[in-house]
């Protein structure tokens, strides 16, 4: 008998999950650089000018998405769960759907940006020290590619095989809306970006919105890498041209742009979501609504879609397990993010 005989994530499996990739990744960070200090020391270079080095700073670039692969795979090893299937992998979507999701991934980044650099400009105000910089250079093709692939493309799979599948799928037991906005909170505290925070918590719930409409991860994958590799592009092409980005100016006309764009936002994201509801409005009615049950058999958890937030909240916390585990991951995410917020003061 196959061990792999789990075809969904329950919410014990979300929860810990989410802990997992929560705290072990920090944890190896602390390993890592004790590895650096020891092979430094042998090399008679101190532990700063080690790190420098381009190869181990591409190391440090992509350490921490390694650390999440192989959280994610050991875990499902462990569970026993099969998660081609788990995460809706093996549900392929509409074309139609895919180019959708793409077109408002990037209306969202594009006229959310105004947004974004107003409240990073607010956080600036208040001393914070705001830096988008990978630790090395995008000035020539091979550490282009390197990022996009690195830092591009396999984090668009493996955080939405982590947030949008196992975490969102999991909690669906409480409801969609629930697991939606759930997963987004997580997906925002995971990342302890406080100038992003309002971005990501934003694009978690678009991204989960989508993969419960479609029954299918791949729109939030392609969403995901668009987004990624489109700020890569980006970044690339004003280190080649010298460029720093233009100095931002908040006066009545950025207010006026900010304004305007965000009017245009919200017009097409209705317009994809309209769009979205209208090529999957056939499926939706063969849409599954058992109140958690589990077919141990087939290895399917069914969803409860009639849940309001606030009804799939209430059972959430009804449950002292996951009220405890849930409470741990969120109290020690903020603390992260409340570190890193306080070394951006310095």
């Amino acid at each position: 008998m196959s061990k792999f005989n789990k075809n969904y994530y329950d919410s014990y499996d979300a929860v810990r999950l989410f802990l997992y990739v929560l705290l072990i990744p920090y944890v190896a960070v602390l390993l890592l650089m004790g590895v650096y200090m020891i092979i430094g020391t042998s090399m008679n270079v101190d532990t700063q000018t080690f790190m420098s080095y381009l190869p181990v700073v591409m190391i440090n670039a992509f350490f921490m998405q390694l650390c999440l692969i192989v959280i994610y795979f050991v875990f499902n090893y462990k569970r026993g769960i099969n998660f081609v299937k788990a995460t809706k992998l093996d549900k392929k979507p509409n074309a139609w759907a895919i180019a959708i999701a793409l077109c408002m991934g990037f209306a969202f980044m594009w006229f959310s940006s105004p947004l974004v650099t107003l409240f990073e400009q607010g956080l600036i105000a208040l001393g914070f020290n705001i830096e988008s910089d990978l630790g090395f250079s995008l000035n020539n093709a091979g550490n282009i590619i390197f990022a996009i692939i690195a830092l591009g493309i396999v984090p668009a799979f493996i955080e939405e095989f982590i947030f949008r599948g196992a975490i969102l799928q999991g909690l669906r037991k409480y409801g969609d809306w629930f697991a939606i906005i759930g997963s987004a909170l997580l997906f925002m505290l995971i990342h302890a970006n406080i100038q992003q925070t309002i971005y990501q918590f934003a694009f978690g719930i678009l991204a989960g919105w989508l993969v419960v409409k479609t029954g299918s991860i791949w729109t939030s994958i392609a969403m995901h890498g668009l987004n990624n590799v489109f700020v890569i592009i980006l970044q690339s092409i004003y280190e080649i041209q010298g460029q720093t980005g233009s100095e931002v100016v908040i006066d009545t006309a950025f207010i006026l742009q900010t304004i305007i764009y965000t009017i245009i936002l919200c017009g097409l994201i209705w317009l994809g979501v309209y769009l979205i509801k209208k090529v999957y409005k056939k499926q939706e009615k063969n849409t599954c609504q058992i109140v958690d049950a589990v077919d141990s058999k087939e290895g399917v958890q069914n969803y409860n879609k009639n849940l309001t937030f606030k009804q799939g909240y209430s059972e959430f916390i009804k449950d002292r397990t996951m009220r405890r585990d849930g409470l741990i991951g969120i109290f020690v995410a903020i603390i992260f993010i409340i570190i890193n917020s306080a070394s951006m003061l310095m």
